[in-house]
């Protein structure tokens, strides 16, 4: 068993330094098959085939580590038909061959294991980029036999005796090859063929009198995806991509330039004091014929004296040059809505337009409109007015 096991880790190692390359797999799950068979064993001599064939039922999981090399974890349940000719010693199992019972479990066997995995076609044609339709993957591995519910024939008391106080009698390695014959439907579903042959450990060489061979079928999927070419660089490109690499090295520590001296720039403005804002100078005298009135806020109403005041001298000044009168209202856009605003700077010039008319001045010489909320001037009080204007 050692020297097997010492040559089939040899020829492993030898297989996969020579394996294809050139083609990758990115992900854990990448060629890792699952795969579930049902098929019929029977031994490997002596057997009348058919008679003595017996079902099977395989679960394993394959992963290839690169095209050629791959690894399997399986396990087989061996269905009890009590099935065995009775003059075919077995001696893969403990039975008695004086009655042909094996034992009386409906599982009578369990046999699990790991085995290695090499790819033929991809060994020896290389791999096309793609499984291929048809593969042969040959498979050699070790495993661990045990077998259920069995007894024996003791001669000495003429009955059967149940050997499973004694786990040796019903346990022991074996050595297992097979040929998977696998039909790629696509690259995740696959339909398999697998005939094998195990040899139990009772002999230190392959003695097909401890040996079984069976046939399985089933199918297999593929949790990942499949190995995919590496597209070589040539070094002409490798040298065009570093040199992008670098100009745009160059370009990205020329703007990091540029951001330091903007953010130098904006810590020096933050320094500097504000400027002083200069405000207009809206005191309520007459100058170039013009003059504002104020209200308070919400209010239409003139109320200061001398507003009045300055409305009379723009009413006799208009009635002497018989110039027109433009009456324009604001308010404080920082203070009601804008329909609210609106209004309020329609009133405030109707205010003093109904100041003027009653001071003599034609109706149809003042011309008059409300310009909503506004803030030209400061303090923000001061845009509640009306500018009274000849014209």
């Amino acid at each position: 068993m050692k020297k097997l096991l010492m040559i089939a880790a040899v020829a492993v190692f030898a297989l996969n330094a020579s394996a294809a390359d050139g083609f990758k797999s990115s992900k854990p799950l990448d060629n890792t098959y699952i795969s579930l068979q049902g098929g019929v064993y029977e031994p490997l001599t002596g057997q009348d085939i058919l008679k003595d064939a017996r079902p099977v039922i395989r679960l394993s999981a394959n992963k290839f580590f690169n095209t050629v090399i791959g690894a399997s974890i399986w396990g087989q349940a061996y269905i009890n038909n009590n099935n065995f000719n009775p003059d075919n010693m077995y001696k893969f199992y403990e039975h008695s061959a004086a009655t042909g019972c094996g034992n009386k479990t409906i599982v009578d066997g369990l046999n699990v294991g790991i085995s290695g995995l090499v790819n033929l076609n991809n060994l020896f044609a290389g791999y096309a980029g793609a499984p291929r339709f048809f593969e042969v993957v040959a498979e050699a591995g070790v495993g661990y036999f045990h077998q259920f519910g069995a007894q024996k024939w003791n001669a000495s008391t003429g009955q059967l005796d149940d050997v499973n106080s004694n786990w040796r009698n019903v346990a022991h390695s074996t050595i297992n090859f097979a040929l998977n014959c696998n039909f790629n439907i696509n690259e995740k579903w696959q339909i398999g063929l697998r005939p094998e042959v195990q040899f139990a450990e009772n002999t230190t060489h392959l003695n097909s009198q401890f040996a079984q061979v069976q046939v399985t079928a089933g199918i297999a999927y593929n949790l990942g995806d499949v190995f995919t070419p590496i597209v070589p660089r040539s070094q002409e490109e490798i040298d065009g991509l570093n040199g992008q690499i670098n100009s745009l090295k160059g370009q990205l520590a020329s703007k990091d330039n540029e951001i330091a001296a903007k953010n130098k720039e904006i810590e020096a403005l933050k320094k500097r004091p504000a400027p002083v804002e200069k405000v207009r100078d809206v005191t309520n005298v007459i100058s170039n014929a013009a003059t504002n009135v104020f209200f308070k806020i919400g209010s239409a109403k003139i109320a200061d004296p001398k507003d009045f005041v300055n409305l009379d001298a723009v009413a006799a000044a208009a009635i002497k040059s018989g110039s027109r009168v433009v009456i324009m209202g604001t308010a404080d856009s920082k203070t009601g809505s804008a329909k609210v605003n609106q209004k309020l700077s329609d009133a405030r010039a109707n205010a003093a337009k109904e100041y003027l008319i009653s001071k003599g001045v034609a109706a149809d010489m003042i011309t008059t409109a409300g310009e909503g909320g506004v803030d030209t001037l400061q303090p923000s009080n001061l845009n509640r007015r009306a500018l009274v204007e000849l014209k």
